[in-house]
């Protein structure tokens, strides 16, 4: 199964003016990504197909291979561990150095596709990383975040529930 990924780039380039032409610059880039727990799936871009496919692709130039951790890490740190990529390094870190280098706003991208609530959850986790927590800092913290997320659905239920009657 594959999805076309037009409308996404062009959703990020509204995000990030000039991404999309940064990246055609590449093109052609086919890449497989593993993250631990999920099936593969890769990411084909060129000039006639952008696309997400759920399987591995054949001729991939490089591959990923994350575990949730180091997935997330890259996601918000923009750096990915060496030992995680296979294949033609030099199309990776070339293909990542141009992905890292723009300026994605992705609190935003959330909350125009998904809404404020989980918006609001991912500017929540995103500063809790940003403070730097000792292990057990960062444990009062995660029950912080958590007793956070259960007073936001209980306000939601409390909604949902004023508003049905």
């Amino acid at each position: 199964m594959s999805i076309p990924l037009d409308k996404f780039i062009q959703e990020l380039d509204s995000a990030s003016p000039g991404f999309k032409l940064k990246v055609e610059q590449l093109y052609p880039v086919a890449f497989n990504i593993q993250i631990s727990g999920m099936p593969k799936f890769s990411i084909n871009l060129n000039q006639n197909n952008q696309s997400f496919n759920f399987s591995e692709h054949i001729d991939a130039q490089f591959s990923l291979s994350l575990n949730i951790f180091s997935a997330l890490n890259a996601i918000k740190n923009k750096i990915v561990p060496s030992e995680s990529i296979s294949g033609n390094i030099e199309d990776a870190v070339i293909f990542l150095g141009v992905i890292a280098h723009l300026d994605i706003d992705l609190e935003l991208l959330i909350y125009k596709h998904f809404g404020d609530i989980p918006a609001l959850i991912l500017r929540k986790v995103l500063l809790g990383a940003e403070k730097g927590f000792s292990s057990e800092s960062r444990s009062v913290s995660n029950n912080q975040l958590l007793k956070s997320f259960r007073d936001i659905s209980i306000r939601l239920d409390r909604l949902e529930h004023s508003l049905i009657k």
